[in-house]
């Protein structure tokens, strides 16, 4: 199962892409639920004739929180992010956890570095705007050379320097320029947090993450 977040333009998008790939046999026999809180999203209007798609009306959250607590969900399913929108997957867990959501440390040094509204930060290993459907090849084809960072080991290691205990979500190629985190990184997170520990919560590709920070109560 491929669960789309948003059925908006750009969760359309990667509805359409999927779609495409579940029908060339790149990713044979999977079925998407495009998640948006209107009936009546782009989405379900373009896909309203497509087995493949089943289009959900519902907050992002409040369906997150309830297929992944009701047993719908698989360990190999996948989210798929929406870009430009909250960060998700911190929210997610901070109320699984019943964490404190805390402003994500700044200083990066990184090309792009943006706050959020919500304390969560924006950032990007690349200085300038990629394609939507870049697959974040090992040679970057803006840079005509070789792509020598990986975004996700920088948050893991950098958490680790300040103290955080890091819950990175990577969000890996699926097909056509989209990629997914799997459920089993999201519910491992949740299994793993410890009372008293600070968490440093990214989703994150290899060139693009949203981070924010959590404070679990209790003793460590």
């Amino acid at each position: 199962m491929l669960v789309v977040v948003g059925g908006g333009c750009f969760g359309s998008y990667h509805a359409r892409q999927l779609v495409k790939a579940v029908r060339a046999g790149a990713l044979p026999g999977e079925r998407l639920l495009v998640v948006d809180r209107s009936p009546a999203c782009a989405a379900s209007r373009e896909f309203a004739s497509a087995p493949e798609v089943t289009v959900v009306a519902a907050g992002w959250l409040e369906f997150l929180r309830e297929w992944l607590a009701g047993g719908g969900a698989c360990p190999e399913d996948q989210v798929v992010p929406a870009p430009l929108a909250p960060h998700l997957l911190w929210e997610w867990l901070a109320g699984e956890l019943g964490a404190e959501r805390v402003p994500a440390p700044d200083g990066w040094r990184l090309p792009y570095e943006v706050p959020g509204r919500s304390g969560e930060r924006y950032l990007s290993a690349a200085g300038w705007t990629c394609p939507a459907t870049c697959v974040e090849p090992a040679h970057c084809p803006a840079l005509h050379a070789p792509r020598d960072w990986d975004l996700a080991g920088v948050i893991e290691e950098r958490a680790r320097d300040l103290g955080y205990r890091p819950a990175v979500f990577r969000c890996v190629h699926l097909a056509y320029g989209v990629g997914g985190v799997r459920v089993g990184e999201l519910l491992g997170a949740r299994e793993r947090a410890a009372p008293g520990r600070r968490i440093l919560v990214a989703t994150s590709s290899r060139c693009h993450a949203a981070v924010g920070a959590l404070r679990i109560g209790g003793r460590g």
